[in-house]
C-alpha cells in the first residue's frame, strides 16, 4: 500500500459566538435595573457613551420626552438598516451585524408611560418597623446591667432565627464564650421575658408555653395540650381528647386558645420587605383595545458623543490611539443599536403575547389559555430560545396585576375552550377555587373534582388532579376534613 500526502480546499460555514453576540443574548435576559447597571459601568469604561437613568420622581411625560431625544435622528436609520456608518470596524463587530426591523408595532414612543397604573408609592411599606436584632438589642441594654450577662445576651440575640427562636444550644453558647452553662441558663431565662411573648423558645412547645403563661391562659390541662402537638397536627381528636383526659367541649376551647398564638413571633419584626421592582412593560386599555408600551421612566437610554468623538479623532495623530478611539466608537455605537434591538425584541413579545391573551386581561386568571414558546416564535420569526431569554427575567403590569412574562405561558390540555384546549395554569386556579368553595364537612375528594370538572368539558385523570393540588401545597380531602375538625367547623 503506497500513502501519499496531498493538499485540498474546502469550504464549510460555521456558527461562531463572539464577544458580541454573547453580550447581545445577555442583554436580552436584563431587565430595566439590571440594563441600568451594565450601561453604567460600559459608561465608565467607555468616554464616547453616554447613559441618562430616568427619575423615578420625573413625571412620566418628562421622562417619554428625554427618551425621545435621547434616541436621536439616527432611529429611523438604524431601524430600516442604513446607519453604515455605525457599524463597528473590527471583525467581530462586522460578524455581529443584525437586523433590527422585527414588527412594525405603532409608535414606540407612545405615552404609554404617563398611562402608567403601576403605582410605586402605594406599593411601598411606609415607617418600616425595627428589626428583631434592633428591638432585641435594645431590650437586653435595658433588662441586663452585668457587662457578662449583656456579653451572654447579645450572643443569643446574634443567634436567634427569623422566627424569634434560638438557633443554638445554651451549652454551645456557654462553651463558645466560656461561661458556666447555669450563668447563660439563668441570661436565657431573662431573656424570655422580653416582649412579644415567645421570643427566644427552643422549640415550638416552648414558644406557645411562653406566650399562653404571659397572657395567663396557660393550665395543666393546656400543658397536656402541648405534650400531644403531634396527635393534633394529625387531627386525630379522639386519641387526643383520651390523651388530655378533657371533654370535647373543653377540649374545643383549648385549642381555640392555642390557634390564638403565634407560633413565629419574630415575624412580627420583619419589617424589611420584599423589593419591589417595576415592570419592563406595561398593557393599558384604550378604545381601540389593548396597548403594549416599554416602562420608560424606568428605562436608562443611550447616546454616543458624536461632536467629541469626532474632536478626539482629530486631535490624535498616533496611529494606535486612532485606532483605540475608533474601536471605542464602534463599540459604543454597536451598543446603541443592540440595545434598541433589545428593546424591540420585548416589545414584539410582549405584544404577541398579549394579543393571544386578551381574555386573561378582561377575566382574570382562569381565562388563560394554552401559550407555548414555540408559538410566539413562529409569529414573529425569532427562534425559540430568544423568547425563553426575554420572558423568564421580565416582567409586565396587567389589569390583572404585575406578573413574570414566564407566568403567562401555559400547556394546554383537553377542556371547553376555543380550540378544544384549557390552559393549565387555568385548570389549577379553577381547581383551587373549586377546594376553597367545598362544604367543610364533607371535602371534594380527587375522584370528585375529576367529576365535577368533566361537567364543565374538562377531561382530566384523577393523578393530575393531586399533582395540581400538590402544586399548590393543597392537603388531600382526609387532611381537609381534620383540619376543619380542629378548626370546630364539624
Amino acid at each position: 500500500m503506497k500513502f501519499t500526502a496531498s493538499q485540498t480546499i474546502t469550504q464549510k460555514q460555521s456558527l461562531v459566538i463572539t464577544a458580541q453576540l454573547q453580550q447581545a443574548i445577555k442583554l436580552l435576559q436584563m431587565n430595566n435595573f439590571e440594563l441600568g447597571q451594565f450601561l453604567e459601568e460600559q459608561s465608565n469604561e467607555n468616554p464616547f457613551l453616554e447613559v441618562e437613568t430616568p427619575n423615578q420622581h420625573e413625571t412620566p411625560s418628562t421622562a417619554n420626552d428625554k427618551q425621545e431625544s435621547a434616541e436621536g435622528p439616527g432611529a429611523t436609520d438604524i431601524k430600516s438598516g442604513e446607519a453604515t456608518t455605525d457599524t463597528p470596524i473590527t471583525n467581530e463587530g462586522m460578524e455581529n451585524t443584525f437586523d433590527t426591523s422585527l414588527l412594525d408595532l405603532g409608535d414606540r414612543k407612545s405615552s404609554g408611560a404617563a398611562q402608567q397604573d403601576w403605582d410605586l408609592i402605594a406599593s411601598t411599606v411606609e415607617d418600616a418597623p425595627p428589626s428583631l436584632y434592633a428591638h432585641v438589642c435594645q431590650e437586653i441594654d435595658q433588662l441586663l446591667d452585668d457587662p457578662k450577662e449583656r456579653m451572654i445576651g447579645y450572643a443569643m440575640a446574634e443567634a436567634l432565627e427569623p422566627s424569634g427562636w434560638l438557633g443554638q444550644g445554651v451549652d454551645e453558647i456557654a462553651q463558645m464564650l466560656r461561661v458556666p452553662d447555669d450563668l447563660a441558663e439563668n441570661v436565657l431565662t431573662k431573656l424570655q421575658s422580653i416582649e412579644p411573648a415567645g421570643l427566644f423558645a427552643r422549640s415550638l412547645r416552648e414558644c406557645l408555653s411562653l406566650q399562653a403563661m404571659a397572657t395567663d391562659t396557660y393550665c395543666e390541662d393546656f400543658g397536656k395540650l402541648l405534650e400531644n402537638l403531634d396527635l393534633l397536627a394529625m387531627g386525630d381528636l379522639v386519641a387526643l381528647k383520651r390523651a388530655c383526659g378533657v371533654s370535647q367541649d373543653h377540649l374545643r376551647k383549648l385549642i381555640s386558645s392555642l390557634r390564638s398564638l403565634n407560633p413565629k413571633p419574630g415575624t412580627l419584626f420583619d419589617g424589611g420587605g420584599t423589593p419591589i421592582r417595576a415592570p419592563d412593560l406595561i398593557v393599558s386599555a384604550t378604545p381601540d383595545g389593548w396597548k403594549v408600551d416599554l416602562n420608560r421612566t424606568t428605562m436608562p437610554s443611550v447616546q454616543v458623543n458624536r461632536d467629541y468623538a469626532k474632536t478626539a479623532l482629530k486631535s490624535v495623530r498616533n496611529d494606535e490611539d486612532k485606532k483605540f478611539m475608533s474601536e471605542r466608537v464602534a463599540d459604543a455605537n454597536w451598543l446603541r443599536r443592540a440595545i434598541d434591538q433589545r428593546n424591540t425584541t420585548t416589545l414584539a413579545i410582549g405584544a404577541e403575547i398579549v394579543r393571544r391573551q386578551q381574555d386573561f386581561l378582561d377575566k382574570g386568571i382562569e381565562a388563560l389559555r394554552p401559550l407555548i414558546l414555540r408559538d410566539i416564535a413562529e409569529e414573529i420569526e425569532v427562534h425559540e430560545s430568544t423568547v425563553s431569554r426575554v420572558t423568564s427575567g421580565l416582567m409586565m403590569a396587567t389589569p390583572q396585576g404585575t406578573f413574570r412574562l414566564k407566568a403567562l405561558f401555559s400547556v394546554g390540555l383537553q377542556g371547553n375552550g376555543e380550540d378544544g384546549t384549557e390552559a393549565a395554569s387555568a385548570i389549577k386556579y379553577k381547581i383551587k377555587k373549586l377546594i376553597d368553595a367545598e362544604p367543610p364537612k364533607a371535602p371534594y375528594s380527587d375522584d370528585k373534582i375529576v367529576n365535577i370538572m368533566a361537567k364543565e368539558g374538562i377531561k382530566l385523570a384523577r393523578r393530575t388532579v393531586a399533582k395540581y393540588r400538590d402544586m399548590q401545597s393543597i392537603p388531600s380531602s382526609v387532611q381537609r376534613r381534620r383540619a376543619a375538625a380542629v378548626a370546630g367547623l364539624v
